[in-house]
């Protein structure tokens, strides 16, 4: 290509897409050439910006990559104390919540069951007005229902309902952990949620809680909990999980218990009571603690919850023995009637242990301490139902689809005006009068202040898509026409209020995050108010030969905030491997007894009288008397990627609540019959057993052997040499060879099972970075995804009972040196890279697949539909997603193979930028969008002919553990596995 006709196609296309962000407009339907560049612009450079992440309240930070003004790949922020540069699945996803086709463009109106577009002025004009006449009707008849929110802006939100002489402002969440901050207003005198530093614990005892999926702070538990729970010169952390159902948290667990439903609380009491049995010295608090304690023991509790004496005891004496150690839960799936009880047992434990200041401190504030309680919820509607309240205004949360039952919208629509600040057209925003659209929280400005010392900022990435206004500059606006002032002299907008509040440190701040400072925890005392509580089994509404329904958070879905976004559902559900549907998981004993098999459609009808009808997934991971059944799906709007996709179990509960104003999630037996049919589920999961293959390989812990030295020296034999890629020796001694000093780069990859969680961070940066389509349910059935990276999931012992492992293990192409794939290709479409790679040339292939059947690890992808095509029918980018496709990355097209190729693109501008620069291509400077995001750390890229790089120093650490799979092959795979380290003795079956 000449330079002038490349310079017109950079200039062409570059600008066209950065049209589609400067205004409220669609995607354009022409190009237009930049007449004059914006100088923050270079065409072909990406520009990043600093954020923070808004998919859950755990406010972790990001950097935003834009190119030609469009956002197409988010990542973690490095600098922010709360992921330290990781990011989960729902992170990499917000993406697809900016570019969503279904999002509200602009301001609308309800006539019956019709929408209507009016102007901006029309709207607030409308609402100010109604404000008005219920403030002049009397106190109360005003209500703003969010999300959890921090900060500033959110702060002034409290202000407009004082305004309105109302007391009805609510944070509503789903998952708002109120056992849990009850139970340390009852143990410490504070309602709040402590932090939980799983890295400093040497013992995990987890009741319920999915701390690697979504509770609390996902990201930030994973990168703690890889840090103790995988080998290191002092040893490894033990965890164990106390919950009825093995969920993916689980899977990581050394030890599985199953107590019987409603009974965690017994279980971690008899554990604090031996705990405190053993303690010699006499320590205040445990003192105060043995008498209470003392009823719990391990012999009555036992015949209680099913776990055996000798287990409770001994898990009490490997808890005591590992200090620090750290207990938590329980988990939202896990809050029966008793969750206030088996939070105050869970503190107990960390009491009588010592792990208070240690392993569980409390911030002097966080984003949790200002949420609403699912009672708070409730006596909202009460009031609602009741006629009291003229307008009501909802921002980011869907209570009508997390509300049991059918008692929200009821309620909700005997007030007067409802107005939603949605962006989706959601359960709840569909019951509303009017919407007025929201900014995406990449098109926004915010202080989020998740806890003490943790100030993260928000700025714009892109100009608004749509015909959006941020909440807050609607909220100002709605109050000064009604002629009300709740923010600053001088502030109107979120921009003036976040530059007000920053002050002089605002471009500081933008460039790094925020302002992130050290604080102090908050010294807490026990107290003694939990003893009110009545400590016995849980009961459970239903009949009794029912199955206890477990309602479980989704790992990608979340709430069901997530089911719009085609990434979070088609990455497989970590346990499940089940994608786009909802199942429902039955122990293999029990679905004999029911005559149940994979893929029936039964009926489960709950004590309310509500039934859904889900496929039955045949599941070793639950108890015989537990059905559960994930949470997330099942919406009727939401958007085309959410409708009619699964069932909500929230139909299947009643608004009951615990003693500290929760939503009893685990609260029914439920009865599950054949409903006749049989669907496919949409699994990627091909066989649940290893069959002696050694795919995925455990180790316990007491057969390791030590390890390498990483500094040996002189002392290496050949085949070490060789392992790890050093290519020259200079007067008997090593030295660092650098990228441009050898001819090409070796580009190799260690994966460390021990840390490896099977979160599939991984696998939803992958998508983000390499335009990887999503095909749907049907596809996937037919075993037809795209995904070029999938997390293998085996079973390993006997499943019958719960002493059996979990070995899981991420597979991509192995990048082979003697790659079966190559030799294969009829039109060479298929080659080795001169620094190792397994290359694939797009525009070459003609489709023979012969190289899908000559790979021993099943990595090769075909592409069965156009789905980069806007006019075919399986489109995978409809409207503004197409914006979110990387420009480095080329679209394949039906009839073509993809793969892996360790984001070459990646790659190949790092070592252009250096040549560029001058400079030589460090360590570090280049890596893979799976291994940037790994929360864990689990994946290390590096080049193999540098024998300083962090791959080199992985494999040669830890050489005791190192192995390629199918290495009887001898395809001398790139990726290097480190097996996954176990305190228990199961290896591969």
């Amino acid at each position: 290509m000449k330079r002038r006709k490349f310079l017109q196609v950079a200039g062409v296309a570059g600008a066209g897409v950065a049209a589609a962000s400067c205004g409220p407009q669609d995607v354009p339907d022409h190009w237009v050439p930049y007449a004059s560049t914006p100088e923050d612009i270079t065409p072909g450079i990406p520009t990043w910006y600093a954020s923070t992440c808004k998919e859950c309240p755990a406010g972790c930070g990001i950097l935003v990559k834009t190119r030609e003004g469009r956002p197409i790949k988010i990542e973690g922020n490095p600098r922010h104390p709360v992921n330290r540069g990781k990011l989960c699945a729902r992170g990499q996803a917000a993406l697809q919540g900016l570019y969503d086709p279904d999002r509200v463009t602009q301001p609308m109106k309800r006539t019956g069951t019709a929408w209507a577009a009016i102007t901006w002025d029309q709207a607030e004009t409308e609402v100010a007005t109604a404000l008005g006449a219920a403030a002049s009707a009397g106190a109360d008849r005003v209500a703003l229902l969010t999300g959890a929110g921090s900060g500033p802006l959110d702060r002034i939100t409290d202000a407009f309902t004082t305004a309105f002489k109302s007391k009805h402002r609510l944070r509503y969440e789903a998952f708002a952990y109120e056992p849990i901050r009850e139970a340390n207003r009852l143990t410490f005198g504070m309602a709040s949620l402590p932090n939980y530093d799983f890295g400093a614990a040497k013992y995990v005892l987890s009741f319920g809680a999915d701390f690697l999926e979504t509770w609390i702070s996902p990201t930030s538990n994973q990168i703690g909990f890889a840090a103790a729970h995988s080998p290191h010169a002092g040893g490894m952390a033990k965890y164990v999980a106390v919950e009825t159902r093995r969920g993916n948290t689980a899977y990581s667990a050394d030890e599985w218990i199953a107590p019987k439903p409603g009974t965690e609380h017994l279980v971690a009491l008899a554990i604090a009571n031996s705990v405190a049995k053993g303690v010699k010295n006499h320590v205040g608090d445990v003192d105060a603690l043995r008498g209470f304690l003392a009823p719990f023991d391990s012999h009555t509790v036992s015949g209680q919850s099913g776990v055996p004496a000798e287990v409770i005891d001994r898990i009490a004496t490997e808890f005591a023995a590992a200090s620090p150690s750290l207990a938590v839960g329980p988990g939202v799936a896990h809050q029966t009637a008793s969750a206030t009880q088996l939070a105050v047992a869970v503190n107990i434990l960390n009491v009588v242990a010592g792990n208070i200041g240690k392993t569980v401190s409390f911030p002097a504030a966080s984003v949790w301490d200002h949420v609403g309680s699912f009672k708070d919820l409730s006596d909202l509607l009460a009031a609602m139902g009741a006629g009291t309240v003229d307008v009501a205004l909802v921002h980011g949360a869907n209570p009508a689809y997390s509300y049991p039952g059918t008692g929200f919208a009821e309620a909700f629509a005997k007030v007067k005006l409802k107005v939603s600040l949605s962006s989706y057209l959601d359960e709840t925003a569909s019951l509303c009068d009017l919407i007025l659209p929201d900014h995406h929280a990449l098109e926004s400005w915010d202080i989020v202040e998740p806890m003490t010392g943790v100030s993260g900022t928000v700025q714009p990435a892109i100009r608004p898509i749509h015909s959006s206004k941020q909440s807050f500059d609607v909220l100002v606006a709605l109050a000064q026409k009604a002629g009300k002032s709740i923010a600053p002299a001088g502030v109107t907008t979120a921009r003036e209020m976040v530059a007000k509040t920053a002050g002089a440190g605002l471009a500081a701040q933008l460039q790094h995050g925020g302002a992130f400072t050290t604080t102090a925890a908050r010294p807490v005392r026990l107290a003694r108010d939990y003893s009110k509580l009545a400590f016995t089994p849980a009961s459970f509404t239903g009949a009794a030969d029912g199955l206890v329904l477990l309602a479980t958070p989704s790992p990608m879905l979340y709430d069901g905030r997530g089911a719009n976004k085609p990434w979070l559902n088609e990455i497989p559900d970590p346990a499940a491997k089940i994608t786009w549907q909802t199942w429902a998981e039955i122990h293999p004993e029990t679905a004999a007894r029911l005559g149940l098999a994979n893929g029936d459609i039964v009926k489960v009808t709950a004590p309310n009288g509500q039934t859904i009808r889900p496929a039955v997934y045949v599941y070793p991971g639950v108890r015989r008397d537990v059905v559960a059944i994930p949470i997330g799906r099942g919406h009727k709007q939401y958007g085309r990627f959410a409708a009619n996709h699964g069932s909500n179990p929230f139909h299947l509960l009643a608004p009951l609540t615990d003693s500290s104003g929760a939503l009893v999630y685990c609260q029914a037996r439920v009865s599950v019959t054949r409903e006749g049919g049989n669907y496919p589920l949409a699994t990627t999961e091909g066989s649940s057993r290893q069959m002696g293959r050694g795919i995925s390989r455990l180790v316990p812990i007491g057969e390791l052997t030590p390890s390498h030295s990483e500094e040996r020296g002189e002392d290496l034999t050949e085949p070490e040499r060789n392992a790890i890629g050093a290519v020259e020796l200079s007067q008997g001694k090593r030295r660092d060879i650098g990228v441009y000093e050898q001819p090409h780069a070796k580009w190799e990859m260690t994966i460390d099972l021990s840390k490896c969680t099977g979160c599939g961070a991984c696998v939803a940066a992958c998508h983000a970075e390499n335009n990887i389509p999503t095909v749907g349910p049907e596809q996937v059935i037919r075993s037809r995804e795209m995904s070029w990276i999938r997390i293998e999931r085996y079973f390993e012992g006997d499943t019958s009972g719960t002493d059996w492992q979990v070995a899981q293990i991420p597979m991509l192409c192995q990048q082979c040196s003697n790659a079966p794939c190559e030799p294969v290709c009829p039109v060479y479409a298929a080659y080795h890279t001169p620094d190792g790679l397994n290359g694939q040339i797009y525009n070459r292939c003609v489709g023979t697949r012969y190289c899908a059947n000559n790979c021993p690890y099943k990595v090769r992808y075909f592409n069965f539909w156009d789905y980069g095509s806007s006019i075919a029918p399986m489109y995978a980018f409809p409207g503004p997603l197409v914006l979110q496709l990387n420009p480095d990355v080329t679209v394949r097209t039906k009839g073509v193979m993809e793969k892996c190729t360790f984001c070459v693109q990646r790659i190949r501008f790092a070592q252009n930028d250096a040549r560029v620069r001058g400079i030589d291509l460090t360590d570090g400077a280049v890596t893979t969008a799976c291994a940037q995001t790994c929360p864990s750390g689990a994946i290390v890229f590096g080049n193999a002919h540098e024998t300083g790089s962090a791959v080199n120093k992985s494999k040669r650490a830890d050489a005791n553990r190192a192995y390629t799979v199918f290495e009887q092959l001898n395809t001398k795979p790139g990726i290097t596995y480190l097996s996954r380290v176990v305190h228990a003795g199961t290896r591969e079956a």
